[in-house]
């Protein structure tokens, strides 16, 4: 199946980036956070979608984050706005707006025997790799999911991060 030709790209594309620029954020603020999936199949982390159209979402996406970021309402005692892309698995990206402090804190300590989580050097930025120009600040973790099977990938964090 992965060798079947991805078609209709750039349609899935346009009609994915129209969902994203209709997210619509601060609505469920009495939760201890709000977030944000791709609104799409899973086209964009098949192995023949072409890389210009990963990028392109990937843009999209910071660029939506930075949106929800200068929307911020002032009067929240505690809200953060955090970008996540997860390479090769782009689907499973998410964009996250914190309203809890204490959960903002638990978020990041990824330590069970399911799923675990080790901060990457950040000699190697993926932005920069992928031409991506972007002033939020950048995390990355490698993520190892042990289920039936093993999953590794690496999580990219923008947005309003602490400094751990």
């Amino acid at each position: 199946m992965d060798r079947k030709k991805q078609r209709g790209q750039s349609r899935k594309l346009k009609t994915l980036l129209s969902y994203i620029n209709e997210f619509t954020p601060f609505l469920e603020i009495d939760d201890q956070y709000e977030h944000f999936h791709v609104p799409s199949d899973p086209f964009i982390e098949h192995p023949k979608t072409k890389g210009k159209i990963k990028t392109e979402f990937c843009r999209a996406w910071l660029n939506t984050t930075e949106r929800f970021i200068r929307q911020k309402p002032a009067e929240f005692p505690f809200c953060k706005v955090v970008a996540v892309i997860s390479v090769p698995y782009y689907w499973n990206s998410q964009i996250i707006i914190f309203y809890d402090e204490d959960y903002y804190d638990r978020f990041w300590d990824r330590t069970g025997p399911e799923q675990f989580w080790t901060k990457v050097d950040q000699e190697y930025s993926f932005c920069k790799e992928r031409g991506i120009e972007t002033a939020m600040r950048e995390i990355c973790y490698r993520e190892k999911i042990v289920d039936d099977e093993i999953f590794v990938n690496d999580l990219w964090f923008y947005g309003e991060l602490s400094k751990k």
